[in-house]
């Protein structure tokens, strides 16, 4: 049986990452600089919330007002 090659799409990309998607293998990559990182697109959503809510954390604790972004 052949394997069907990963066709990743992207979705978002900034400086600092490029988020891809793949219709086919139904995985998020992650890339940021030389790291790159697949994960399922329910644990990419999770991850996506759990960073949200650590920023959140991160300005209320360290007063970084130039850091906050729209949620």
């Amino acid at each position: 049986m052949a394997s069907r090659a990963c066709k990743p799409e992207t979705i978002y990309e900034s400086n600092t990452v490029d988020i891809q998607h793949c219709p086919d293998c139904k995985m998020i990559h992650l890339t940021m600089g030389s790291i790159t990182v697949r994960m399922s697109e329910h644990h990419f959503t999770q991850f996506a919330q759990d960073m949200s809510k650590g920023l959140f954390e991160f300005n209320a604790a360290y007063a970084q007002p130039s850091l906050r972004v729209m949620m």
